[in-house]
């Protein structure tokens, strides 16, 4: 398994906690954006197609998940949902390692998602307004062990799970220049904030030392 993104966001010590709690959160505000890169690039195996809102026969109320993937070698269709907990917990659900981690999800649109793994009758897909097919379910993670995956799919039937920090490896080594500009423009925001704040103090204490008239 790759240790790309635990090099980036685990603490060597508990001094460290704060800095990663603070990079864990700048990291989920676009880590949506990393995934629909990945599927993008023609060499991903999936290919993103919107956002899709599954309804059930006991209820009216539609549930609205995070991705919907087509595989690009066989047409199947697969509902997922984006799961990147990263120093929740002191990391407890960073890594897929096993279900009992997927059992913490109580919330009623995860319990549809783990139904869509095996589809029946009840539950529909729409995506862009449109009444679709689907052939299950995948997950995405943060990182994932090959034991987290193969039980995941063993238990809850589904179709993968797949995790982002192997799509940061895919996109680096693809080379995919998007990837690069994305992080590239965050990284500009990023600055833009902190030399806008340090402006601001070096304003705010020039204020303070002139005299009043």
């Amino acid at each position: 398994m790759s240790q790309l993104l635990s090099a980036i966001f685990k603490p060597d010590s508990r001094a460290e906690a704060e800095r990663a709690k603070f990079l864990s959160r700048i990291f989920g505000i676009f880590s949506e954006k990393i995934v629909s890169l990945w599927c993008d690039d023609e060499r991903s195996p999936y290919q993103d197609i919107g956002r899709p809102t599954i309804k059930t026969s006991t209820t009216d109320r539609g549930y609205t998940l995070d991705f919907t993937l087509r595989e690009r070698k066989t047409g199947a269709l697969y509902v997922a949902e984006m799961k990147c907990e990263i120093e929740y917990q002191s990391f407890r659900y960073f890594i897929l390692t096993n279900t009992e981690q997927l059992k913490h999800h109580r919330k009623s649109a995860f319990d549809v998602f783990l139904r869509s793994a095996r589809p029946s009758e009840d539950l529909q897909v729409w995506v862009r307004k449109q009444k679709m097919p689907i052939a299950g379910a995948i997950l995405i993670w943060g990182a994932v062990s090959p034991s987290g995956r193969m039980s995941a799919i063993q238990e809850f039937g589904l179709r993968d799970a797949l995790s982002l920090d192997e799509m940061c490896r895919d996109l680096i080594s693809w080379k995919c220049q998007r990837y690069e500009a994305l992080l590239s423009e965050r990284r500009a925001w990023s600055n833009q904030l902190f030399d806008g704040l340090l402006s601001s103090t070096s304003i705010s204490e020039a204020e303070q030392g002139r005299p009043s008239i």
